[in-house]
């Protein structure tokens, strides 16, 4: 195949996946700037992959490279974690809608990632366990056994609206 038609193929991707792509790295790292390079690292791997995965569905390809990225970065980034920096709040108040995002996005991260990776693709996403049990490789049980602890802990943190230290 030619490198034009392989390139116009990646490029009619990009334009299908990118922004999808680029709200799920932000919602699984909760920084726009981490997740803005960690997605685009992801469709660099995915480009560089292309002539391997075009002809297969390319978009699952592509987020597990994004939630294995965040995962490596969650490794490399342990003790940064352990003492988070909270990025300051919006200067103008965008109303209710903005900071029940905020919230969520808060309690989000008192999950593992592994977790947090799990309720975002199934709820941000929309896709079916299974889906996400082949994009996190791992069994479907234990998805559907993440889903439910991380619902489970997350629920008390969203009814009550309380904040959970961070560990």
């Amino acid at each position: 195949m030619k490198a034009s038609t392989r390139d116009e193929q990646f490029r009619s991707f990009y334009a299908a996946e990118a922004d999808n792509l680029n709200r799920l790295a932000v919602l699984l790292t909760g920084d726009h700037h981490r997740g803005a390079d960690l997605a685009q690292e992801a469709l660099l791997r995915a480009y560089r992959a292309w002539g391997r995965i075009r002809d297969e569905d390319p978009g699952p390809y592509v987020r597990r490279i994004l939630v294995n990225l965040v995962r490596n970065e969650h490794r490399r980034r342990l003790v940064e974690l352990r003492h988070p920096t909270h990025p300051q709040p919006p200067g103008a108040d965008h109303g209710p809608r903005v900071d029940e995002a905020l919230r969520v996005a808060e309690v989000l991260r008192a999950l593992p990632p592994v977790r947090r990776a799990v309720v975002i693709l199934r709820f941000y996403e929309d896709l079916p366990e299974a889906e996400i049990a082949r994009i996190l490789d791992r069994p479907l049980g234990t998805v559907k056994s993440d889903l439910h602890r991380a619902l489970a802990r997350l629920r008390p943190l969203l009814d009550d609206g309380i904040k959970e230290p961070k560990t």
